[in-house]
This record gives structure tokens, sequence and C-alpha cells, in this order.
């Protein structure tokens, strides 16, 4: 396709942000249109695209004659609006985490199988710098064969961070309350399930154990928790860690949280000290090899600049200059699957297998 695709947002909140990137003065694309429910959301997001209609019906953003729909609604929304918009024709990308179910899942894939039209699950982890360096690094051998995968998450004080008006995190509370997904397994959870799949590949089984915690606020965060499992080749080892330091000061230009990757092989480490925050100062990545440390100290580290990444990931996928796509229905419904897995194993107290998935 030679000239520029045409977009559609639906969904103007905070995240709109971060996502939004990938367009703006992108030659590829014309952002024609905007949706949200807020007339005032729509308002002000058209001086950044002064271009497109805004609207506050989604019907309506799908009579645009849309190329594309970038889907950043809340993720109860996403298989209806996503199947909506592939049987008008355009192609999806659709805010992690794809859907609520791997049932969900399932209508989304099959209807752009019945279209024709590509599917995209939005995940920026895997397209940040020093965590898509670090896979070069272990895909070379860098590390010898890998054997242990460790990811930590730490909530720390928000009051310096990013501000998210709070009825966009009132549906995620809302979902936790009902057990239906809390908003760190689940929904900031699904970073890191999908770095994981992405390094090793499927999981073999696992072990969780996902505890709650009601602030004095009210809501109630799916935290402390610790989860472990083993991939099936290669037979990796992994754990994951959440927790809550809830009078602890994050550095961050976002949200107030930390994270940490560390890959060990049998002849080194690998170590990415940070994403969404600044809290240590640090080399974003490491290697350790032969008694030495290798650290990248100019690598791009902004987290936002991997938003900006997945998106122009997506548009050279549709305009003919990138034959492989980054994730897709099917990889973004393993991520499901796998929340599923723990989500049982911690309810249930016990070891879960991944033939149990889906059952």
């Amino acid at each position: 396709m030679s000239r520029p695709l045409r977009v559609g947002i639906a969904g103007l909140g905070r995240i709109f942000d971060l996502n939004g990137l990938g367009y703006i003065g992108n030659e590829d694309v014309e952002v024609v249109g905007l949706c949200d429910i807020r007339e005032d959301a729509v308002a002000s997001r058209q001086a950044i695209f002064p271009g497109a209609k805004g609207v506050t019906s989604y019907e309506d953003l799908l009579k645009l004659d849309l190329d594309l729909v970038d889907i950043l609604s809340p993720h109860p929304l996403h298989e209806a609006m996503a199947v909506a918009a592939l049987e008008a024709g355009a192609h999806v990308s659709v805010q992690k985490p794809m859907a609520m179910t791997t049932a969900e899942c399932d209508a989304m894939i099959a209807a752009s199988a019945r279209t024709g039209r590509r599917l995209k699950v939005f995940e920026n982890f895997v397209f940040y710098p020093p965590l898509v360096k670090a896979r070069e690094l272990l895909l070379s051998g860098a590390i010898g064969a890998p054997k242990h995968f460790r990811m930590k998450v730490v909530i720390g004080d928000r009051s310096g961070a990013w501000h998210v008006a709070p009825e966009a995190n009132a549906w995620r509370y809302a979902l936790g309350e009902k057990r239906q997904g809390g908003p760190l397994v689940f929904d900031h959870g699904h970073h890191m399930m999908a770095v994981a799949l992405w390094l090793f590949g499927d999981v073999r089984d696992c072990y969780a154990q996902i505890e709650e915690t009601r602030l004095p606020s009210g809501p109630l965060l799916d935290a402390p928790a610790t989860l472990v499992w083993r991939h099936k080749e290669p037979p990796i080892h992994a754990m994951w860690d959440v927790s809550l330091a809830l009078q602890m000061k994050v550095r961050t230009d976002y949200y107030a949280s930390h994270e940490q990757f560390e890959i060990q092989g049998e002849s080194g480490l690998i170590t990415v000290n940070r994403c969404s925050d600044r809290m240590l100062d640090e080399p974003a990545l490491t290697l350790y090899r032969d008694g030495e440390v290798r650290a990248w100290h100019n690598i791009e580290y902004d987290w936002g600049e991997s938003f900006r990444l997945s998106t122009l990931h997506f548009i050279d996928v549709l305009k003919g200059r990138e034959p492989q796509q980054i994730l897709t229905g099917e990889e973004g419904r393993r991520v499901i699957e796998l929340f599923h897995m723990f989500d049982r194993s911690s309810r249930e107290g016990r070891l879960v297998s991944g033939d149990e998935a889906g059952r």
C-alpha cells in the first residue's frame, strides 16, 4: 500500500500518550479518527491530531474507511471491539491484555482469519531496546546455555509518578474485586509474561501464590505474589516476584513501578536493570562473563521509545516491509493462557500443568 494508512484510535486515556507516539509525524499514516465516550478527551486529543474527526460512538469511528484501528479501551471490551473492526475491513492493534479469556481470544483470532485482516496485540516490553539486546545476546550464546530466568516487579509510592485519573483505574480495581484479573499480575503482569514467552517459549508447568493487599484508600491489589514455572524447551526454571513498597520513592517518568530481568546461563549472566523507571542508577543492560562485566551505557532506555517502536513495527508489517509480526493474536492468547494457569495454581494451591490449559 503506497498511500498513508488511515488510522482510527479508540480510547483516549492516559496510555494514549504513549501509544500515540508512533503516529506523530509519521508519513506512513494519517490519523483520521479519534474516539472516546468523553467529549473533553476527544477535544483535547484533537490538538495532537488536528486533522482527525472526533467521535463519541465506536460505530461512527468504524464508518471512516479505516485501514487500522488502534484499540486502547478497557480489556473487557476488547473482543467485541476488535471483532467489529476486523469485520469492518480494518486491521487491528489491541492494547494488552488481549482479552479476558482464551475463548474471547479465539473469537478475535477467528475473526482475523475470516476477514483476512491482521490482529496485533500491542505489547511494548518486547520492543524495549535493552530487552531486545538482551535477547540478541542470549541467542548469540553470550552466556552459554540458559539455565534460570528471574523477573522482579516492585510497586512504589505513586505520589511522584504519572498522574492517572481515578476513573482510569476504577474499572481495573473492580475486576480485581471480582477476582477476574488484578491490576498487577494480570494487567501489568502481561508485560512480564509476554517477555518470558518471547525469550523461552511455552511453559511446561507452574506454581503460584498470589496474595492480596487492601490499600488504606480502598483498592485491592493482587500482591505480594511469587510465581515459579518451568519452560518446555529449553527446560528453563523461572520465577517472578511482585511486591509492594508503597512508601518507597521510585524515580520515574511514567508509573511508580520498577522492573528487573536476570538471565543466568552456564557461563554468564545478563541483567536488565530497569524498564518503566529510573530507580537504579546503573546501566540498563549488563553482561557478566569470564570474570568481567560489560555495561551498555548508551543504549536507548526510555520506556516510551518501546511504544513508538512497537507501533512502527506493525506499520512496517502492514506496509509489507517487515515479514514477521510480533505479537500475533496467537501469541497474545498464550499470555492469557499462562495467566489462567498461574491464577488456577494460586486458587487451588497446587502445581498446574500446561496440559491443563483451557480446561
